[in-house]
């Protein structure tokens, strides 16, 4: 049975949420994402100024280019799909913004934090959290300069990527407010045992060093908001 979560952010909601009472096929419990095999890392991929390695999706280490395909902003436009790399986010003064042409639209400032949240369409824990716990705490965390960025990397079924329809189709259940997109390479995916979802990963994107990476549902007031806290603190 899915736990029951009770938010109550450290600013302005205080609202007790209900349990969840559904089956969980496959779930995993908080704790740390799991590291990844040896060279499993991508490489920047020639993206300029993009920061050297090694990469990986463990806590301290630099978090790798990747390549993914999706909706900029889904509230708004679902109609076509665009690539989306994390070095659109790199941020290494802390004060850039987005150049001319950008997805994310031109002069907007960049963040200075990143949240990646890894899902899947399949995973009841996923849904959960993009129903219930994102949405509230994008509303907490995005004045500070922090911004979400979902990842579906499995469809309906475990290890089968997600498809372009697939996240037009989560993105308006759920009412996405934040870049959404797919990982048709499976290149995050393959990092991950299906057990993991979700995953969420806390970038600094100065360094784009990963400061948290819980895997598992985020307890309210655990590592990965206590990380965000830490980041977005005067």
């Amino acid at each position: 049975m899915l736990p029951a979560h009770s938010l109550s952010p450290r600013r302005h909601l205080g609202a007790v949420l209900v349990a969840l009472s559904v089956p969980v096929v496959v779930a995993c419990e908080g704790g740390q994402a799991p590291p990844f095999p040896e060279g499993q890392g991508q490489a920047p991929g020639g993206s300029s100024g993009y920061p050297a390695g090694p990469y990986g999706v463990e806590k301290g280490a630099v978090i790798g280019n990747f390549k993914l395909v999706g909706l900029p902003n889904p509230a708004q436009d679902q109609g076509e799909s665009v690539d989306i790399e994390l070095a659109d986010f790199y941020n290494p003064t802390g004060d850039g913004t987005f150049p001319e042409g950008s997805v994310h639209g031109e002069g907007v400032p960049k963040p200075r934090v990143l949240l990646v949240n890894i899902g899947a369409v399949w995973c009841q824990p996923c849904q959960y959290e993009a129903d219930v716990i994102l949405p509230v705490h994008y509303e907490e965390y995005a004045p500070d300069g922090v911004q979400f960025l979902l990842v579906l990397a499995d469809g309906p079924n475990v290890g089968v990527p997600a498809t372009f329809n697939h996240l037009v189709t989560w993105t308006t259940r759920y009412d996405t407010r934040w870049p959404a997109t797919i990982d048709p390479s499976y290149s995050v995916g393959s990092l991950f045992k299906a057990n993991a979802f979700p995953v969420n990963i806390v970038v600094d994107t100065s360094t784009m060093r990963i400061v948290e990476a819980v895997a598992g549902l985020p307890e309210e007031d655990g590592p990965l908001f206590q990380a965000l806290d830490d980041l977005t603190s005067p």
